[in-house]
């Protein structure tokens, strides 16, 4: 029990400030309150609904006082659907409180002077039709199939059919590949006794509309090829895969590893600054390529070249980034884990003509000191890492290298606070930069510079 504090208790609690899961957090005899839909600056009457030791969460039972910054969110499905938490929020707001996360962040798990230290507003986004890749559930209701979003907290599927922060394009193809699926009579996966045949439908598109539609399976069937067939002949799509997927665990990849090229293009490819990138149904790729393109400038201008640096860029995935740079770079190296990932890299590179950038494939903590030990050196390292952010081995790696300048860009506040803590023992902090690339959640990415000690 959190100092006396019990389920079912009713107070007045005051927001101070947002947590990274999108809800207002107040204190309370010393204890942290989380209050779902709670906005920094207002007054709740809250009832306790659940007690930890060192936290608890109440729900609101009335606004006392609300804030200006409230407003009435756009998507009908808000309350009910778990993809957006801060969409009751103004976008000036959500900006400056993203930036807010990051500090608190930086502060709660260093200790680390972030007034020492440029922390830029936050690059905002367009805040509706911005994600270019939709993983949606299918099931039937009683007006046909759909595509659903699971319920925050829930395993409660909640039929949508018009997504507004996805490309128009996404939700009309959704839409009408659900029409297509009931048109053919093809059974829809049920959870409550694992049998049907359609799990999925996941779609990308470029900017230009082009959408490439994979169709995820639980059970194996030719009715999928015929499927396959009708969904190819709808506007803007210019391929169709397959993939079989079975796996029941609640963490497992959506499309599986068993993937299939059923009708027409393998890829789409989307086209960042000068930069073009080859799509595939499981290649990762920013959620808003729009943003996207904000950050990778960002990233090129922090880095500072001048056609004569060197640089590694770790975590490097499809080569998204180091390509980005390469025409400024005299040599780009990447390094990433995943061997698919590396080919993929290495396809773009061929696909814009890019001679000076190279991709292998293995752990970054190995081949950055091996690397160096060979002699080559680098005047700059790029790091993106996933939300675990970077291994204790890597930083040692840094640490080691005595490379001039460092870019990190992280998609989790907790994990890059973590991680400064320990570059700061060689590094000085020049500037870190909020980018909203999930607007309409509590997400948040950034780019931090860092300068290797005199």
């Amino acid at each position: 029990m959190a100092n006396n504090i019990k389920v079912d208790d009713n107070f007045i609690l005051d927001i101070k400030r947002l947590g990274i899961n999108g809800e207002g957090i107040g204190f309370y005899n010393h204890v942290a309150i989380f209050v779902d839909g709670a906005i920094p600056g207002e007054g709740h009457n809250v009832t306790v609904t659940k007690v930890l030791d060192k936290m608890a969460f109440a729900k609101t039972v009335e606004i006392k006082h609300i804030s200006e910054n409230r407003k009435i969110p756009e998507c009908p499905y808000y309350d009910e659907c778990g993809g957006c938490n801060t969409m009751h929020i103004s976008q000036s707001k959500m900006a400056e409180l993203k930036r807010d996360i990051l500090i608190e962040s930086i502060n709660r798990y260093t200790k680390i002077n972030t007034k020492k230290f440029e922390i830029k507003p936050t690059v905002t986004s367009n805040q509706f039709e911005y994600r270019n890749r939709s993983q949606l559930q299918v099931v039937k209701n009683n007006i046909g199939s759909s595509v659903a979003m699971t319920k925050a907290n829930s395993n409660i599927a909640v039929s949508i059919d018009n997504c507004l922060v996805q490309k128009n394009v996404i939700n009309e193809l959704n839409n009408k590949i659900c029409k297509l699926i009931d048109k053919l009579n093809i059974s829809i996966f049920s959870y409550k006794n694992n049998k049907g045949i359609i799990r999925y439908i996941t779609i990308r598109v470029n900017k230009k509309g082009d959408a490439l539609v994979c169709i995820v399976c639980f059970e194996k069937s030719d009715k999928v090829n015929e499927l396959a067939k009708e969904v190819i002949k709808l506007d803007n799509v210019i391929g169709v895969y397959k993939s079989f997927n079975n796996n029941l665990d609640s963490g497992a990849e959506i499309v599986g590893k068993d993937i299939e090229l059923l009708e027409g293009k393998a890829c789409i490819v989307e086209t960042l600054g000068k930069i073009k990138y080859q799509i595939y149904p499981n290649t990762f790729f920013q959620l808003n390529s729009e943003q996207a393109e904000a950050m990778y400038d960002i990233v090129l201008k922090s880095c500072k070249l001048s056609f004569k640096e060197r640089v590694l860029d770790a975590y490097c995935g499809v080569g998204s980034i180091g390509l980005y740079l390469a025409h400024n770079a005299k040599e780009v190296i990447g390094i990433e884990y995943n061997k698919d990932s590396v080919i993929a890299a290495t396809e773009n590179a061929k696909l814009n003509k890019i001679n000076n950038a190279k991709f292998m494939q293995g752990n970054a903590h190995e081949l950055l000191p091996k690397l160096i030990k060979d002699g080559v050196t680098f005047d700059c390292i790029v790091v993106d890492p996933p939300r675990t952010g970077l291994d204790d081995k890597f930083i040692n790696a840094i640490l080691e290298s005595n490379v001039k300048r460092l870019i990190y860009v992280s998609c989790n506040p907790s994990t890059l606070a973590k991680n400064l803590g320990r570059l700061i023992e060689k590094y000085n902090i020049n500037s870190i930069t909020p980018i909203d690339m999930f607007p309409n959640t509590a997400l948040i990415e950034s780019v931090s510079v860092l300068t290797l000690k005199n």
